[in-house]
């Protein structure tokens, strides 16, 4: 398959993707052996330099679904752009682990299938945001366009395989631990944080595209491309 590097989008998923997988590397070697002992470079490790980058991808996809919700007078973007703040901010703040702990406790959750209550909780959060975005979602497809619409019927397919890592697998590790198995344990940690890494990168790419092949994104592109060959041909003699 030809590459073609004029465009953006695919640019910005190689550079992503690269980063994740550099990202993982360094957390075997720091997993695996002595070299590395700072507990910054564990992908799982929260505010670590991988769930930094994590935090950087969120804000971009934000950032991008509200400046196309913007232009395009598009509340469903809008919707995708609130849904992203909130991954954002649950990440950095915690929300789901701390609304979890406090529903478990007021609700006196029970333990089950090896999951503590505040485990259960943690999942009744996440399980009532997801219905809350979900619906935000729902309404702005039913007033979008039929572009708006085929672009988050793509974002809902990513956003299950998001929710599989961030979520089923979340929910598969901490029940792992029951069974004391530590290279069971990590390898699961590592599905579950890599996975959500490089699909993050994929949305990232994916809705940088979105922004690429519009009308505002394909003239900013455009303009700058034009402009760069005159730029390199005044060099010369």
């Amino acid at each position: 398959m030809k590459i073609n590097l004029e465009n953006w989008s695919n640019r910005l998923l190689y550079l992503l993707i690269a980063t994740d997988l550099l990202f993982i590397a360094l957390h075997i070697i720091y997993k695996t052996t002595e070299l590395i002992s700072d507990t910054s470079f564990s992908i799982s490790k929260d505010r670590g330099y991988p769930e930094v980058f994590q935090y950087v991808k969120a804000y971009w996809v934000a950032l991008l679904f509200l400046r196309l919700a913007i232009k395009k007078h598009t509340f469903l973007y809008l919707a995708w752009s609130l849904l992203f703040v909130y991954l954002l901010l649950d990440d950095f703040l915690e929300i789901h682990e701390t609304g979890g702990n406090y529903i478990s406790k007021q609700l006196d959750f029970p333990s089950l299938f090896n999951l503590r209550p505040e485990d259960l909780g943690e999942l009744a959060i996440s399980i009532v945001a997801s219905l809350f975005f979900l619906l935000l979602i729902a309404i702005g497809y039913r007033l979008s366009d039929s572009i708006a619409r085929q672009s988050s019927r793509y974002m809902i397919g990513l956003l299950f395989i998001l929710a599989f890592f961030g979520i089923v697998m979340d929910m598969l590790h901490i029940m792992s631990r029951a069974l004391s198995i530590e290279i069971l344990e990590d390898f699961i940690a590592l599905v579950e944080d890599g996975g959500e890494h490089l699909v993050m990168s994929v949305i990232a790419w994916y809705v940088f595209l979105l922004f690429e092949t519009s009308p505002l994104g394909n003239q900013m592109f455009k303009n700058y491309w034009r402009k760069k060959p005159s730029r390199m041909g005044s060099k010369r003699p």
